[in-house]
């Protein structure tokens, strides 16, 4: 690993390079926090189920995640002591069907910590249909208790039109459960070559992340060498067609100083800690400006086609897994500009960018160099190609072997 010279700079380094390439099993929780964490992970990822076989009445709740994420069911069913966990092609179940576990078990862990989210009106009404079975002698239903229970079916989950918000319990976020939460619904994404940060929700979860928009935008800073950075700004986009709201940082220096630290000290549960440590990583070489190199660029390349969907075993584009030597070999090089307390990234940015030399553009159209290669610019490649000369593909693309359009990429040097 990597020997750092400034700890005020890289003091992220250790425990991210750390965690990516040593096997651990998550953190171990107590049973508050693997509470907290649980009916965060449940507030996203839950599901309570009613249905009907011929005429007879079955009630399920069950977590459903790709297979690759079979180890946090297996966790789920350990800590509940309740419960079995299946396969299911692509995808795994945590399912708890038995009436007696349900109202000794499962119940009184979500009546004590509560859902905050809509999902604790599914929550009440599943309640009543298994208090029901519970003391009802047969499953089998008569027609009336068929009509009855039909009625409750048709106004859970997406067939339900009227939300009682006065039922659902007010979120005051605890940390835990956000991760929980965050695990379930949170993205960590490279987009263009840069970081964001989102969770999304349909819009009648507003109240939701509204909660955790105010508890994000005041976490404290950590990365305190950074004099000029100011606290999260949280974005909230709606997508009027989908009916979905995301929360949204992607301002670098507010990733880095303040959620990547505060998140860094948290236990995550599920296989997302990699790809949460591969975007820190990616955060670092932008923050400390590794990514103004090619080689800083390439790398970060290499780990937006890895992380998230892109490390499923499912995936037959699966992304490739960045080594550490490259890694190491990328944080070894000189920095064109040293990060200075009083920088802003975008000064970072703008400093890099009059250091370094213009370069030798080579554009390539399914592997054949086009007329006209070398060009002298960015927006001499791209208007060469048929695209807006403003546009950033050829500046974020170039030496990483990203294929822009189906058809070109870009190198400083003929390949």
């Amino acid at each position: 690993m990597r020997v750092v010279a400034n700890n005020l700079i890289d003091m992220s380094l250790n425990p991210l390079i750390y965690g990516l390439f040593n096997k651990q099993k998550p953190s171990k929780l107590n049973k508050e926090e693997y509470s907290r964490w649980l009916t965060g992970f449940i507030d996203g990822e839950g599901n309570f189920q009613v249905y009907l076989d011929r005429n007879y009445l079955r009630v399920m709740f069950r977590i459903r995640l790709h297979i690759d994420d079979i180890a946090v069911l297996l966790s789920i069913r350990d800590f509940l002591g309740v419960g079995r966990v299946n396969k299911d092609g692509n995808s795994c179940l945590f399912i708890i069907s038995d009436i007696t576990a349900l109202t000794t078990i499962l119940f009184p862990l979500l009546d004590k910590y509560g859902l905050f989210t809509t999902k604790w009106l599914d929550f009440l009404d599943f309640k009543v249909v298994v208090r029901h079975l519970s003391t009802s002698k047969t499953t089998r239903l008569t027609s009336i208790q068929e009509d009855w229970i039909k009625s409750i079916m048709s106004g859970m989950i997406s067939g339900r039109t009227k939300y009682n918000y006065d039922l659902i319990p007010t979120l005051i976020v605890n940390p835990y459960w956000l991760l929980g939460f965050i695990e379930a619904e949170g993205t960590f994404g490279i987009k263009n070559l840069s970081t964001y940060f989102q969770i999304g929700q349909n819009i009648r979860n507003s109240m939701v992340l509204n909660q955790i928009a105010n508890y994000l935008e005041l976490l404290p800073k950590s990365f305190k060498f950074s004099i000029k950075t100011q606290p999260p700004v949280v974005s909230h986009v709606i997508n009027n067609k989908t009916e979905v709201k995301v929360l949204m940082i992607n301002n670098i220096d507010a990733l880095h100083d303040y959620l990547m630290f505060f998140l860094l000290n948290m236990p995550f549960q599920t296989r997302k800690y990699k790809d949460f440590l591969l975007w820190c990583l990616v955060l670092h070489l932008h923050k400390q400006g590794y990514f103004y190199l090619l080689e800083g660029r390439s790398l970060v390349y290499l780990i937006s086609q890895y992380i998230n969907d892109g490390r499923y075993s499912t995936n037959v584009h699966r992304g490739k897994t960045p080594e550490i030597s490259y890694i190491n070999q990328v944080l070894s090089l000189k920095l064109p500009v040293a990060l200075q307390p009083e920088m802003l990234h975008v000064d970072l940015a703008k400093a890099c960018a009059q250091i370094i030399k213009k370069r030798s553009i080579y554009v390539y159209d399914k592997g054949e160099l086009i007329k006209g290669s070398p060009f002298a610019s960015y927006s001499s490649a791209m208007g060469a190609i048929g695209y807006s000369k403003s546009s950033i593909w050829a500046r974020r693309s170039i030496d990483t072997g990203k294929v822009v359009g189906g058809r070109f990429t870009f190198y400083s040097n003929p390949i």
